[in-house]
């Protein structure tokens, strides 16, 4: 049975990734058209998921959706794997005096509330950004954001690993002939532990995937004309007893992308020992 979900759950990522990536040539619409004579239409042979208050296809702003969700979840999880490698590796390295304030640091920032920390964070940034176009302003605020809210667990783990890796006899081994920091840091302590950090770090995908959803949902995020499953979802929230298409359709899609990343990312966890 694991087996049959792992297989559902890749297949149906891949297909997710596909789609949102092409859904603009295949559809031939990019979502944002507006049709007054579709108006709330159901599901039907045309319009797959039924269209929304403005006539748009429904399933095409998915997809759109889907598109934004995704980048911004794998950007903020990069973002976060630079900050929380670099923190750590620092942190790892210098020990002493320096390793406790960076750590003390680290560990004030983990009290805050991450929802608290994002929201404030995504906020400022769309504020400050000098950027004209709103889609790019807040898309960059909200990578920025989260990978502000996750680098901090990254940092930690990658300390711990450095602290580790840095005492075996190939890397004393380098520092003795003469290998610099950055050297030795990128040549010999990085790859060794690299797989698990990767893993880690795709294990937030999916908690960033429902935080840019949710920022969104509260309207810090995204913003229409552009949409986000968060913004379906509180477009259909408003019409729930009347159009349940509205609402059904983007959830579902969210809930299984979701549930697909924890059913491959625990596979790889098992497999790994991680």
């Amino acid at each position: 049975m694991k087996k049959v979900l792992l297989v559902f759950a890749i297949l149906f990522l891949s297909t997710l990734v596909l789609a949102t990536a092409f859904y603009p040539w295949v559809l031939n619409s990019s979502g944002l058209e507006q049709n007054v004579e579709s108006i709330l239409l159901p599901p039907g042979s045309e319009h797959w998921f039924g269209t929304d208050t403005l006539g748009r296809d429904l399933f095409a702003r998915v997809l759109m959706g889907g598109r934004i969700s995704l980048l911004v979840g794998l950007v903020g999880s990069f973002l976060a794997f630079v900050m929380g490698f670099i923190y750590g590796a620092i942190a790892g390295w210098s020990e002493g005096i320096v390793d406790r304030i960076l750590m003390r640091f680290c560990d004030i920032l983990m009290a805050v509330p991450s929802f608290i920390l994002v929201s404030v964070m995504c906020l400022s940034l769309q504020l400050l950004l000098p950027f004209e176009d709103p889609l790019t302003r807040a898309l960059i605020g909200l990578c920025i954001s989260i990978a502000v809210t996750h680098w901090m667990s990254l940092a930690r783990v990658t300390r711990g690993m450095v602290l580790e890796i840095k005492r075996k006899p190939y890397v004393e081994a380098a520092i003795s002939l003469g290998g610099s920091r950055v050297h030795v840091m990128l040549r010999h302590v990085l790859p060794n532990m690299l797989g698990t950090l990767l893993i880690l770090v795709a294990m937030q995908i999916p908690t960033n995937i429902l935080y840019e959803s949710f920022m969104s949902f509260i309207g810090l995020g995204i913003h229409p004309p552009y949409t986000s499953w968060g913004i379906l979802v509180r477009e259909g929230w408003k019409t729930l007893s009347s159009f349940p298409h509205l609402i059904l359709y983007p959830s579902l899609i969210l809930f299984l992308t979701v549930w697909s990343f924890h059913i491959i990312l625990d596979h790889l966890r098992t497999k790994y020992r991680i």
